[in-house]
Formats: structure tokens, sequence, C-alpha cells
């Protein structure tokens, strides 16, 4: 079952899943990118995916990085609301 945590929709409505899934969806295009055979008619909308994609990842990562620095500040012994005694 997935996390509804891990999903979200962009402003214009499209859809993300979670970091892993969207990592993946990112690195398909990539490898799409990187082939012989592209396919110019698809090309502009691949990039288009992959920067919303990146943007998705970021915001999930910064997420992440917020919540992680309040945890761990509510341990550190001088900070405030902790029981440094």
């Amino acid at each position: 079952m997935a996390d509804d945590t891990d999903s979200g929709t962009d402003r214009d409505g499209t859809a993300f899943g979670g970091y892993a899934e969207s990592m993946v969806e990112l690195e398909a295009i990539l490898a799409s990118l990187e082939s012989d055979d592209v396919d110019i008619d698809a090309l502009a909308s691949q990039v288009e995916r992959a920067s919303q994609l990146i943007v998705h990842c970021e915001g999930r990562l910064r997420a992440t990085e917020l919540s992680l620095q309040t945890i761990l500040a509510q341990h550190e012994p001088d900070s405030p609301g902790s029981d440094g005694s």
C-alpha cells in the first residue's frame, strides 16, 4: 500500500509519486534521452516532465532535511525545550 505522504500534485495538477518512484521515472526519462533513437516529437514533453520531477524531488529532500533538523534539535543538550539538567 502506498503512503499518501509520499505522493502529491503540482500546481497544475501533475501527479507525482514518492521520492523513489519519481527518481525511477526520472532515470527512465534520462535513459530515453541518452538513447540513439530519441523520439524528437516527445523530446520537449520528456524534458518538461524531467524538470518537474527534479523540482519535486528537491522539494522532498528539503522537507525531509527540515524535518530531521527539527527532530535532532529537540535532542541537543543546549536547545530550548530540552531537559539539559
